[in-house]
C-alpha cells in the first residue's frame, strides 16, 4: 500500500479508528492540548502494523507542530545507531585547502 496515497484518500479521512481517536481526544492535541480551532490536527500512526485496518490504539491525535516534532524524534532514534557507510560520503576530487600556503 502506498502510504502517501492512503493518507490522502477518503478511506483514511473516513477511517473509523481515525474518527474514534479524534473524538476520544476531544479534537485536541494529545501532547500540547491545542484545539482543532487553533491548530491543524493530524492523526499520527503509532504503528504501521495495521495500515489500512487501523485500530484506535494504533493512532494518536497531534497538532501539526507536535506531529513534526514526534516524527523527527522517532526518526532520530531510529537512525541514531546507524553507521555512516562509505557510499554516504564522497570526498571532493581535489580537496581545497582551508588556508593559503605561507
Amino acid at each position: 500500500m502506498d502510504y502517501q496515497s492512503y493518507i490522502s484518500s477518503n478511506a483514511w479521512k473516513n477511517n473509523p479508528a481515525r474518527l474514534t481517536e479524534l473524538n476520544e481526544s476531544g479534537y485536541r492535541c494529545r501532547t500540547c492540548n491545542v484545539s482543532a480551532e487553533d491548530a491543524r490536527l493530524e492523526v499520527h500512526h503509532r504503528t504501521y502494523r495495521n495500515l489500512g485496518n487501523e485500530l484506535p490504539e494504533d493512532l494518536t491525535t497531534l497538532c501539526s507542530d507536535c506531529h513534526e516534532g514526534v516524527t523527527s524524534m522517532l526518526r532520530a532514534r531510529k537512525y541514531a545507531n546507524t553507521p555512516v557507510l562509505a557510499v554516504d560520503f564522497v570526498p571532493a576530487a581535489r580537496p581545497v585547502p582551508l588556508f593559503d600556503a605561507p
